[in-house]
C-alpha cells in the first residue's frame, strides 16, 4: 500500500466518526440557553389591588432573575379602570416591568387560579395588559412567576 491510499482509507474511516459525534452532540446532549432555576419556573410571588397587603418575605424567591445588586428584575402593578361605555365592567390590569437586560416570560394569574397570562419581555422593557375584566369590582389579588 502507497501512503495515499492509506490516507484515503483514514479518511473513509474518519468521516464516519465525526459525522457520529457531531449526530450524538445535537440530538442526544441538550442545549442550556440561560433560564431561571435551571429550567423551572421561578417560586410565586403574590400581589394585589387597593391596598393590599400581604407580609414581606425577607427572602428572594428561588430561581428568579437578579440584578446585581440582589433586586429582582421583574415587577408587577396592578390597576383597575372603568370602561367608558359602561363604568360597571372594570378593566383588571397589570403592568409588568423589567429592570434587567436579559429577556424574562412571565406568567401572571388570579391568585389560587388557572386564569393566566403570558407576558414575554425584551430587556429594559415595560407591557400593560389586561389581566381579565369583572364586574364592579376594583379589587383583584395576583400571583406572577418567571418562566423558563
Amino acid at each position: 500500500m502507497t501512503h495515499d491510499s492509506l490516507a484515503l482509507k483514514s479518511d473513509r474511516i474518519g468521516r464516519p466518526v465525526c459525522s457520529l459525534m457531531v449526530i450524538v452532540q445535537v440530538w442526544i446532549l441538550p442545549v442550556h440557553a440561560q433560564v431561571s432555576g435551571y429550567g423551572k419556573p421561578s417560586a410565586p410571588m403574590y400581589g394585589g389591588s387597593s391596598g393590599f397587603t400581604r407580609p414581606a418575605n425577607p427572602f428572594l424567591p428561588n430561581g428568579a432573575h437578579k440584578t446585581p445588586d440582589g433586586r429582582l428584575c421583574i415587577s408587577v402593578h396592578p390597576s383597575a379602570h372603568p370602561q367608558t361605555i359602561n363604568p360597571k365592567i372594570i378593566d383588571q390590569i397589570v403592568l409588568v416591568e423589567n429592570i434587567c437586560g436579559q429577556s424574562i416570560r412571565v406568567q401572571v394569574c388570579y391568585t389560587g387560579s388557572s386564569d393566566c397570562i403570558i407576558v414575554p419581555l425584551a430587556g429594559y422593557q415595560r407591557l400593560q395588559r389586561t389581566l381579565g375584566i369583572a364586574s364592579g369590582s376594583t379589587y383583584f389579588r395576583y400571583e406572577f412567576h418567571e418562566l423558563p
